[in-house]
């Protein structure tokens, strides 16, 4: 992998610090550096240039240095262009920017020799019928939410998987989560983390008014149906927290699995599971920690 387009967090400085570097350690290594136009701009740098809308045709892979947020917006920018990325950490809570800064240096390294392993994963097509402009095509790579604004009122979204009936949800809204999104706005939710490489959808309702209205695992291979019965004026469908549209009673979003993946460069030093405890400070005493080697 020796054409790198570098992406960063424009309103962070240690991310545009980080960018320097990161175009020196890919030079340094014989690579080809194309900068993001708005990065290349706010940090005066030379070279070739690129826009995620419109990538150049020799770029092999993206550097997005930044959080979660930052990887999701170049997604969503790159349309149904599938480059892979190596996300870098720069704080915070990230999941797919699996790499902490201290990491960069051997990251980089790995990644112009080819020694990074792709981990692809699924996303989710959103069709948005009854909105005004008529039917919309979202994707999203966590998450699809169906929800209300600052009024108290709650909604009720009729859900039916493959056209059959599931019930009737009365909640301040509903999720259907990608694996990769159970860490997001599912999670706080109280709902289960899954691993990204099991095949799946997560259905959770938001302060459901029925207890018996858990979180539910379905198969991938299924459309699901959200209706709404009953919407407070500002009920809106959003995804991945990114774009969002109004909805109105009787609207319907239909959600299934995308054939465009998110490709994501996973370096071998990382596992899944260690990310999860570290993030989440899983494993007792700091002390224990450093045992382990986080």
């Amino acid at each position: 992998m020796k054409n790198i387009g570098i992406v960063s967090n424009l309103s962070k400085p240690v991310a545009l610090r980080q960018a320097r570097k990161t175009a020196q350690l890919i030079t340094a290594r014989r690579g080809r550096v194309f900068w993001e136009q708005e990065l290349a701009s706010r940090l005066k740098a030379g070279g070739e240039t690129f826009t995620l809308e419109k990538p150049a045709e020799e770029i092999e892979v993206l550097v997005v240095l930044g959080g979660d947020g930052t990887l999701i917006r170049a997604f969503h920018r790159l349309g149904r262009k599938s480059l892979p990325i190596l996300g870098i950490n720069l704080g915070g809570l990230g999941f797919m920017t699996e790499v902490p800064l201290p990491g960069l240096t051997e990251a980089i390294g790995e990644l112009v020799k080819g020694d990074l392993d792709i981990d692809p994963r699924v996303t989710l097509d959103c069709r948005i019928a009854g909105t005004p402009g008529g039917a919309r095509l979202v994707s999203a790579v966590n998450e699809v939410v169906i929800g209300k604004g600052g009024l108290a009122r709650v909604i009720r979204v009729e859900a039916r998987i493959e056209g059959r009936y599931l019930t009737t949800y009365t909640a301040d809204g509903v999720i259907l989560a990608t694996p990769t999104g159970s860490t997001a706005y599912s999670l706080s939710a109280l709902g289960p983390i899954v691993s990204p490489r099991v095949g799946c959808f997560l259905i959770n309702p938001i302060c459901s008014h029925a207890l018996t209205n858990r979180p539910l695992i379905i198969e991938d291979n299924k459309s699901v149906e959200f209706r709404l019965v009953s919407a407070p004026p500002d009920t809106f469908v959003t995804m991945d927290g990114q774009a969002g549209f109004a909805l109105t009673k009787g609207d319907a979003v239909v959600v299934k699995k995308s054939r465009h993946k998110l490709m994501l460069f996973s370096s071998p030093r990382f596992s899944y599971y260690g990310i999860l405890r570290r993030k989440l400070k899983w494993g007792g005493s700091s002390h224990y920690r450093k045992k382990v080697g986080e």
